[in-house]
């Protein structure tokens, strides 16, 4: 009985061994390497923060402070040691999306409220371990998703490049105000904007390899390119405050960002504002957990280790609680950061504690150095962030191989720019799903035959095998529930038609991995209807544990044939003996 106790009370300690596990010969080196990789994620971050809080149509603060605390707290309780968490531009165009009807003075504490709420549902998510809904979002789904919300984020950012009013949920809405705003386009935003986009595209595409070529090493040349778009910050920050252009030409610049750290409070909504952010909220946090979860995986993967789904639940769920309670807006993982993160050579979270600890400071001494920062340049900032998001090789490459699911890829990516962001998952996942079961209502069902002199049986319809007219096998290539038991009953039926001199059938059933109470009853009355036309009925490459299963009813025992362990013995048994009587023992000599 003690040691029965002893093992129960040890079980959590287990469990934060394992989630501190890196503090076990933690040592001065590797802090160095952490504080390296964290000064530089959080160079990449500062401009981040405030360029998302512009696309979520939020204050800059408020990207700033959903850099502080959910970063650390993920850090925390997070599965992954690489992942940096905070502001991105899908939940950031989302966040905008959910909140574009509310009154602009109450959009930063409904943003707020949002982030709140997103963090609840991944908490439920996560504490029920529900880690298993990231496979209901299928790849394709996720490849259309992110093409289309960067194209979308694209074209919501060119109201800046042009200095113009433009607003919009969908991209025909965003082109059509955008087009009838064009007349009091800015020569200086452009000239800033576009000037923007192309050094920082430039610097994104030759900067690493020019790098390399001058004789840094490849790690070093990457890294120098991913925070180099910091001094075109800085350059047009420079520019914009020593020209005036804000006061001359009427350059739109970032302006006054309060000083200080957030201070924590509940977002004060009412109980009908909060039920109205219930399905965006829901949205963002299965959108936000599978972007997560994607870039935690792809990062486990190059460092040999491995996420817990649910523990990643719950560690993003607290974040973006936190991020709620101190005045930030929802957030996840974000693959460039995490990318620069991994590529700097972060060992531990404690990376991603002191990128926390940097932003705060940042919120307290460096704000006022950030007021002069034109729009035009943040819209270049996330512009050419989603270049890289642009996966259209991607989508045809799907197209090709499975017009299913390039239906799905295509439907996905059309229903961000048509619908919205927040409905294009929705879309997807719905389709998905529809278009599968629809592809198992009928499935592959093929007779089979053997390669002469051999066990091998295969499709009739494809290769030169024998058959037998009197002893048919169907092949069933798909599990057998309600919606497909019907279709099994009529194949049955023109089979029976087909093979007037059919006396067995075998049922081979080697992908059948379930049969569910429908199936069993229709499997029942394939089997009275056979026996009426005098066929036994019999069953071949069961998986036992569906057997098993069959044990529970009376189908075995109602059965007029047998249930063999393989197709060849089904054949050897049921096979017809030879005519020996058109040999003659006669032999004749003559």
């Amino acid at each position: 009985m003690t040691e029965g106790l002893t093992q129960t009370t040890t079980k959590p300690d287990g469990r934060i061994a394992q989630q501190y596990s890196w503090l076990k010969g933690y040592s001065g080196g590797v802090f160095g390497e952490d504080l390296v990789a964290a000064i530089i994620v959080t160079i990449l971050l500062v401009p981040q923060s405030l360029a998302y809080a512009l696309l979520a149509g939020l204050p800059p603060q408020a990207g700033i402070y959903a850099s502080i605390f959910p970063i650390a707290v993920y850090a925390l309780l997070g599965s992954s040691r690489q992942l940096s968490v905070g502001p991105t531009a899908v939940v950031s165009l989302m966040t905008a999306a959910a909140i574009a009807a509310i009154p602009e003075g109450q959009r930063l504490i409904s943003a707020a409220a949002l982030a709140l709420m997103t963090g609840g549902f991944m908490l439920v998510f996560g504490l029920l371990k529900s880690g298993f809904i990231m496979n209901f979002v299928s790849r394709p789904v996720v490849s259309a998703y992110i093409t289309g919300a960067g194209l979308l984020i694209i074209i919501s950012q060119l109201r800046h490049i042009f200095g113009v009013q433009a607003g919009g949920q969908t991209a025909l809405e965003l082109l059509r105000s955008l087009f009838s705003s064009l007349s009091e386009r800015q020569s200086v935003a452009i000239i800033v904007g576009g000037g923007s986009v192309a050094a920082l595209w430039s610097i994104k595409k030759y900067m690493a390899y020019g790098l390399y070529k001058l004789g840094l090493k490849p790690t070093v040349a990457r890294l120098g390119a991913r925070i180099a778009p910091i001094f075109v910050v800085l350059l047009c920050i420079g520019l914009s405050a020593s020209l005036n252009l804000s006061e001359q030409y009427g350059l739109r610049v970032v302006g006054d960002i309060p000083a200080g750290l957030p201070s924590f409070t509940l977002p004060a909504l009412s109980l009908p504002a909060y039920e109205a952010l219930i399905i965006p909220a829901l949205i963002i946090a299965v959108v936000a957990f599978v972007d997560s979860m994607t870039i935690a995986q792809t990062l486990a993967a190059r460092s040999r280790s491995r996420t817990d789904a649910n523990k990643e639940l719950l560690g993003l769920g607290i974040s973006n609680f936190f991020s709620g309670m101190t005045g930030g807006y929802p957030v996840n993982g974000s693959l460039s950061r995490s990318a620069v993160n991994f590529s700097a050579g972060a060992q531990t979270p404690i990376a991603g504690v002191l990128a926390a600890i940097f932003m705060a400071m940042t919120a307290l001494l460096f704000t006022p150095y950030l007021t002069e920062l034109p729009l035009a340049t943040l819209a270049a900032l996330i512009i050419v962030a989603c270049f890289s998001m642009m996966e259209f090789d991607n989508i045809w490459r799907t197209w090709v191989y499975s017009r299913t699911d390039g239906m799905t890829a295509v439907a996905t990516f059309l229903a961000v720019l048509l619908l919205g962001v927040q409905w294009g998952v929705l879309v997807g996942v719905v389709l998905a799903m529809a278009l599968h079961i629809r592809a198992t209502l009928k499935p592959h069902m093929a007779r089979v035959g053997r390669f002469p002199g051999t066990e091998h049986y295969r499709d009739a319809e494809r290769f030169n095998v024998e058959t037998d007219p009197e002893v048919v096998t169907l092949r069933i290539d798909e599990s057998l529930y309600y919606a497909n038991a019907r279709y099994l009953e009529d194949k049955v039926a023109r089979l029976l038609i087909e093979h007037p001199e059919m006396t067995d059938l075998i049922l081979m059933c080697p992908a059948v991995n379930k049969i569910d109470a429908s199936a069993l009853s229709s499997l029942h009355e394939i089997n009275k209807r056979l026996m009426s036309a005098n066929v036994k009925l019999h069953i071949s490459e069961l998986h036992s544990h569906v057997r098993e299963r069959l044990h529970r009813s009376n189908f075995i025992d109602a059965l007029s044939g047998q249930i063999f362990l393989s197709q060849h013995e089904a054949i050897e048994a049921l096979r017809p003996e030879p005519d020996w009587s058109q040999f003659s023992d006669h032999i004749d000599i003559h």
